[in-house]
This record gives structure tokens, C-alpha cells and sequence, in this order.
């Protein structure tokens, strides 16, 4: 399958979901989910740590993030 592109462009998944908080020392928890909805777009500002759940609901209701809906994480 190989490595994907956000973990190549440098990405590090966070413990924590950037949309609800949710907390989980395992990280198969979660996933990384690009806000433009381009898999090719891998700059950080478009990359989010997201877990299971919430990706799900934003996938299933076809939301894509804009700038301004989350909090800058620094």
C-alpha cells in the first residue's frame, strides 16, 4: 500500500481529534482528514487529526472544513 502522502509530506497524527477533543492513547483511533477534501493538498494548514467518529459523520454529511471552523492548533 506504501506510505501515504501526508505522513511523507512530514504529518504526525495528534492523540487528540481536532473537532470534538476526544483523547486516546491509541492511534488507530484516528485518522488524518484533509479540510480542502484533496488528497493531493498535503500542506499541514489542510491536514487535521480527526477520530473515527467524526470522520465518519463528516464524510456521511459530505462536509468538508473551511477556514475559520476550527481552532489553530499553536
Amino acid at each position: 500500500m506504501g506510505i501515504p502522502k501526508w505522513q511523507q509530506s512530514g504529518y504526525v497524527k495528534k492523540n487528540e481529534c481536532d473537532k470534538c477533543s476526544y483523547k486516546s492513547k491509541h492511534a488507530q483511533q484516528f485518522n488524518v482528514f484533509h479540510v480542502d477534501g484533496n488528497l493531493n493538498n498535503c500542506r499541514f494548514s489542510n491536514l487535521k487529526t480527526v477520530c473515527a467518529n467524526c470522520q465518519r459523520v463528516l464524510q456521511s454529511q459530505g462536509i468538508k472544513w473551511v477556514q475559520g471552523d476550527l481552532v489553530p492548533d499553536f
